[in-house]
């Protein structure tokens, strides 16, 4: 893989109405799909993106991310999303994430993995085996965190469940990974998130949901900072397909 100190990828986005949620902050979900599009471009701009990957038999598949938040955008503010792989290790990549506003403050810090993945096994192969050339943008980085599964868990509750439909789907035929952050803050009661800040959110992709899956969304019981929620197949109560883990300030 090629080594550019350089090589890094930077859009500018505006918080909408859309974008907000009822206390006109920017959903998590919100910044995902801005850091998703910010990835998207730089894959793009790379020559690896989705249409050429798929034509050599390969797809690049987002596998876990942390977000921490200095401060939860609000409605009208300009942000600057930009994103490179700081290092590539076997089967992952590894890909930082920096938010800032328009004045160059930090709002959010965010790391993901990546897995390429052949088309013609469903499995994941070593990077050594990409088609493409991926820069790494070395001595950069905006979260330390090698990212962990969570432990199985006891005592959860089942808030409520969701069937994947048409609009939760991506351009890969499965729920969106945007959704999936969506379904976890829906456990959440009003009162609840009025009286706690948001400070991170961790997301752990294990299992592609398809269209018309019915998923169960357990929550666990809190922790000092953090509650944790699991999306648990419907039809097969020993798979997950993702946990979350989101992280307040009090």
């Amino acid at each position: 893989m090629e080594n550019m100190e350089e090589s890094f990828c930077r859009r500018f986005f505006t918080v909408r109405f859309s974008d907000c949620d009822y206390s006109s902050r920017v959903k998590l979900s919100s910044l995902f799909r801005f850091m998703e599009e910010c990835a998207v471009a730089d894959a793009e701009e790379q020559g690896y993106g989705l249409r050429q990957m798929i034509r050599s038999g390969y797809t690049l598949v987002l596998s876990r991310q942390k977000l921490r938040l200095t401060h939860q955008p609000v409605e009208g503010e300009r942000l600057c999303v930009e994103t490179w792989t700081k290092s590539i290790e076997g089967k992952v990549a590894w890909k930082d994430f920096s938010i800032k506003d328009s004045r160059g403050n930090a709002l959010a810090q965010a790391t993901t993995s990546w897995l390429l993945v052949s088309l013609k096994t469903g499995r994941a192969v070593d990077f050594s085996e990409s088609p493409f050339q991926i820069s790494v943008c070395e001595n950069r980085e905006a979260l330390s965190e090698r990212l962990e599964l969570f432990p199985v868990m006891e005592q959860g509750r089942q808030v409520y469940s969701r069937v994947a439909r048409y609009s939760d789907l991506d351009l890969n035929m499965h729920v969106n990974h945007c959704r999936y952050v969506e379904w976890s803050m829906d456990v959440f009661d009003l009162d609840e998130l009025k009286q706690r800040q948001l400070r991170s959110v961790q997301m752990n992709y294990l299992s592609q949901i398809p269209f018309g899956d019915e998923t169960h969304l357990v929550r666990f019981d809190n922790s000092r900072h953090h509650a944790m929620v699991f999306g648990v197949s419907a039809s097969n109560p020993e798979l997950v397909r993702f946990q979350a883990r989101i992280g307040f300030s009090q």
